[in-house]
């Protein structure tokens, strides 16, 4: 799963790509989590980039403020469970990032590790997103991120990972195809040689913690 990644001031050059900017609003996370409002695009709204809240309260649901947040969805079942089926056919949206943590599991616990692309290029995560839930106190629309196979590279950390979309692939995700079938195709793994990982600072376990020294290696943080 996905419960941590980071938004750096790079990532302005993925708003340029898609023709939009950064909102007044946005600032750089270096730990950015759930319930946190962060940028997206939509594809109801393809050149501008919005602040929404990770973490979806199913449509569902009839107690929304005390219902579970759903900040990641399986791409070999998005388009089967009710959860994600409406949101994956009608709402999709890119994620703006620049890397991502997860947790190994060593003999004294977990050791937090960030993964990047080899280039260390900022890039987007395959998303899916909703109207906020009419029982939520939320008011900005909610968002979730679509998780599938990690490679070898990477799988000794986590067996999964966030869906790194292709830059070729972008508008085909963005676009009012009924081709679902090909959507779920372009939710691939990326290649080892696309991916690094390096351990840093045990301070992002803790979600207070958001400043730029989280993304360094951790014998350079001082972990």
């Amino acid at each position: 799963m996905c419960g941590r990644y980071s938004i750096g001031p790079e990532v302005a050059s993925l708003a340029e790509k898609l023709k939009s900017a950064l909102p007044p609003e946005f600032v750089p996370h270096y730990n950015a989590a759930p319930s946190q409002h962060l940028p997206v695009v939509s594809n109801q709204q393809p050149g501008r980039v919005a602040m929404y809240q990770w973490g979806m309260v199913p449509f569902w649901a009839k107690e929304g403020a005390g219902s579970k947040q759903l900040i990641n969805a399986r791409a070999e079942t998005v388009n089967e469970k009710s959860t994600f089926k409406r949101a994956f056919r009608t709402h999709r949206c890119l994620v703006l990032a620049s890397g991502y943590y997860e947790w190994k599991k060593v003999s004294k616990g977990k050791e937090p590790y960030r993964i990047t692309l080899a280039d260390a290029s900022p890039f987007v995560f395959a998303g899916i997103w909703q109207e906020p839930n009419e029982n939520s106190n939320n008011k900005v629309p909610e968002y979730c991120i679509i998780t599938t196979q990690a490679p070898k590279a990477i799988a000794d950390i986590h067996d999964r990972m966030p869906v790194i979309l292709d830059p070729a692939a972008w508008d085909f995700w963005m676009s009012d195809t009924e081709d679902y079938e090909g959507l779920q195709d372009v939710l691939r793994p990326l290649a080892d040689k696309q991916v690094q990982a390096y351990t840093v600072s045990k301070r992002v376990n803790n979600v207070q913690n958001d400043d730029e020294t989280l993304i360094e290696p951790a014998e350079a943080s001082h972990s």
